[in-house]
């Protein structure tokens, strides 16, 4: 009888995905065996000889057709590394991506020498950005929104989990909906900003598996974009700035939307890949 250690099901299983068009065969093969045996993926190394029981074998072919049959992994596992942390995830909300974490790079690098920034996160999903934040600004207070109840509790699993519960308040709404007259030194979102005419474009498991609510921005994806625009330096304190994830071919459509409005100072940032993929304005 063939005994199946850790080592030859990592090979097996990354033969397997690679053969289905998988983009990252080995990192699922790692994420999904780690997530069986209740490890890391340090430890599939440190123990590659390990037997598979009876038992994990079965759970892992069950495992391994879920993710072939198109169900993100990051839904399969429950989890998904961003920043500096492991954050929860669950069908129903937005997977966090690591090209977002430029934003949070860019926000970190703005408010050093704050001494007690606060922070407001619109439509913050699994809490990824505010909570990264949070997590390297140990004086910063933070407000997290979304219009999902079912994020808001995730995000508060997950400040609960990295430790942020304290500095960090939960509000339901629509964007800014929920505040009047409150300000702040920053403003962060990563609005839905896929347009109409791009959706059938996505990756199906995108289109299929995570909430169109969350990716979804309208006619030419500006919709949320536009909105925070208007509304948003009426929320930020003199020299706060407005930060928003962007589609990378937006660029322009962007820049027009800040015409008029009180933004001196607006920067783009590039993601991983070289796009563009984050705005900053620095209010007047």
């Amino acid at each position: 009888m063939k005994v199946w250690t850790v080592q030859k099901i990592l090979k097996w299983t990354e033969e397997y995905l690679d053969k289905r068009g998988v983009s990252s065969p080995r990192w699922e093969a790692e994420q999904l065996l780690a997530y069986l045996i209740d490890a890391n993926r340090l430890d599939l190394y440190l123990d590659p000889h390990r037997p598979l029981l009876p038992q994990e074998l079965s759970t892992f072919k069950v495992l391994l057709k879920r993710r072939t049959q198109g169900e993100p992994i990051q839904y399969i596992t429950g989890r998904q590394g961003f920043w500096k942390h492991e954050f929860r995830v669950e069908p129903g909300v937005l997977i966090p991506r690591p090209d977002s974490e430029v934003l949070v790079r860019a926000t970190l690098e703005r408010l050093k020498g704050i001494e007690r920034p606060r922070i407001l996160d619109v439509g913050t999903g699994t809490g990824c950005l505010i909570i990264s934040i949070l997590a390297d600004l140990p004086q910063a207070q933070g407000v997290a929104t979304d219009i999902n109840p079912q994020a808001l509790r995730v995000a508060q699993e997950n400040a609960i989990r990295i430790k942020v519960q304290d500095r960090l308040s939960f509000l339901l709404g629509d964007l800014l909906a929920p505040f009047k007259g409150e300000v702040f030194h920053a403003i962060i979102s990563n609005p839905p900003y896929v347009a109409e005419e791009e959706w059938t474009s996505l990756p199906r498991e995108v289109r299929e598996q995570e909430p169109s609510q969350a990716l979804k921005g309208g006619r030419e994806g500006l919709v949320y974009l536009s909105k925070l625009i208007d509304q948003g330096w009426r929320h930020l304190l003199p020299g706060g700035f407005l930060a928003m994830e962007m589609g990378w071919q937006q660029r322009d459509k962007v820049r027009s939307l800040f015409k008029g409005k009180p933004y001196p100072g607006i920067e783009f940032f590039s993601d991983l890949g070289g796009r563009d993929r984050m705005v900053l304005a620095k209010r007047d």
